[in-house]
């Protein structure tokens, strides 16, 4: 089994060392696991916790360049972002 996961807690400790302010943020856990629907792993789960961020639109462009630098992936979203450890997310099934 593959782990593959972001936290709220890293997330934060990383924009805390930038010396940035996130209390007017919003965080959400957003789990991504499940099982590979092909290739050489198929049927194998992988676990996988992305974060969403909420918030102001300036706010969450700083938090882009802070957790981008530190090679954390980002969909943006008009409302919110979503952020990654890796390349290869997990749809969601809902």
């Amino acid at each position: 089994m593959k782990t593959n996961h972001l936290t709220i807690r890293s997330e934060k400790a990383i924009l805390t060392r930038a010396g940035f302010d996130y209390s007017e943020l919003s965080f959400t856990i957003i789990n991504r696991s499940g099982s590979h629907m092909g290739g050489r792993y198929t049927g194998h789960r992988v676990e996988q916790f992305d974060v969403r961020i909420a918030g102001q639109p300036d706010s969450r462009r700083t938090v882009r360049a802070i957790l981008g630098e530190r090679g954390l992936e980002v969909a943006p979203m008009p409302d919110h972002d979503d952020w990654s450890r890796g390349s290869v997310a997990i749809p969601a099934h809902g």
